[in-house]
């Protein structure tokens, strides 16, 4: 009885530091293969698309010019940050185009 608790423990062990292991390994190889983004724009096989890490670091770094503190990990972590800023700054031609789901409403209740 003691053993077969003793053994479970042990792969339980193993399988929490193999999770432990993977986690850091992602996390290495994404900052190991950094994308390259010129504006909102991402280079893929030679190619400039728009990907969405791109236009959240674009958003950040408009958001900075305007004079807001925010970083990309906000951005990109938290939802309502990027609703908020497109909200105030989705006038801005750079990111009309990105920010277009967060656009004004219109509010004019039938006015």
């Amino acid at each position: 009885m003691f053993r077969t608790i003793l053994s479970l423990t042990t792969i339980a062990l193993v399988g929490m530091f193999t999770a432990v292991t993977l986690n850091i390994n992602s996390a290495d190889a994404a900052s190991r293969y950094k994308i390259k983004c010129k504006d909102h724009y991402q280079l893929v096989q030679g190619n400039w698309i728009s990907t969405t890490p791109c236009e959240e670091e674009y958003i950040a770094k408009v958001a900075r010019s305007y004079g807001y503190k925010v970083s990309v990990n906000q951005i990109r972590n938290n939802p309502n940050k990027k609703a908020y800023v497109c909200q105030q700054l989705g006038h801005d031609t750079r990111i009309s185009n990105i920010c277009g789901a967060y656009g004004d409403q219109d509010r004019s209740f039938g006015r």
